[in-house]
């Protein structure tokens, strides 16, 4: 199955996400030498706000399904042949340790309604 789905492009919406992703990493910027960890998640969102714009300028949007996160960083890189793919990498860096702290910190919660 295809991890992405026809859309008509609607250009306000593909330049909010645009905007939205240009705030974000301004936001990240500014957030760095107060704490690293909040501009790091701020960054990751950035990223993909702007990925799902490049997506949503093609007339595609990704399915609603686990792996939708993958789904935009592989239709980006796929879409942006020019850019290295260091930054490809590094996205995908990003979303598995932002999965990994998304994990942890659902056990944690399981544990202790397990304690309660």
């Amino acid at each position: 199955m295809a991890k992405t789905k026809p859309q008509r492009i609607n250009p306000k919406q593909v330049k909010q996400f645009f905007a939205d992703a240009q705030k974000r990493a301004a936001t990240a910027r500014k957030n760095l030498v107060i704490d690293a960890e909040t501009a790091y998640e701020i960054a990751y969102e950035a990223m993909i706000k702007g990925s799902l714009a490049l997506v949503l300028s093609r007339g595609q949007r990704p399915r609603k399904q686990l792996g939708h996160h993958v789904a935009i960083i592989e239709f980006t890189r796929k879409n942006l042949p020019g850019c290295p793919a260091t930054t490809f990498v590094l996205f995908d860096r990003m979303r598995r340790k932002r999965n990994d702290a998304f994990c942890d910190v659902a056990l944690l919660a399981i544990r202790k309604l397990k304690r309660q």
